[in-house]
């Protein structure tokens, strides 16, 4: 479970930094659809905590906007957090 949580986390930054890119560059808009993808599929696997996926949608909801990157970005925080606690809450 803990593994799927990072999986998750790791998919959803990957899919945030091709969506809200630091250059006016770039990367391609199959790249990006292809992030998207992986980090749907990783936030819906049926294994993870519920407090994960709810976090890991809230983010993945922020990112598509594509309006706020502060927003995003604090969505995305959340969601590593929410990770963390859930290991910790394992111990």
């Amino acid at each position: 479970m803990e593994a799927n949580a990072d999986a998750v986390l790791r998919g959803i930054t990957l899919y945030e930094a091709v969506a809200l890119p630091l250059t006016t560059d770039g990367v391609s808009i199959g790249e990006q659809l292809l992030r998207r993808t992986i980090a749907y599929q990783l936030a819906g696997h049926e294994y993870l905590p519920r407090p994960v996926r709810v976090a890991a949608a809230e983010a993945l909801e922020a990112i598509d906007q594509r309006q706020d990157r502060l927003q995003a970005q604090t969505a995305v925080r959340a969601l590593a957090r929410t990770v963390r606690e859930c290991r910790t809450e394992k111990l």
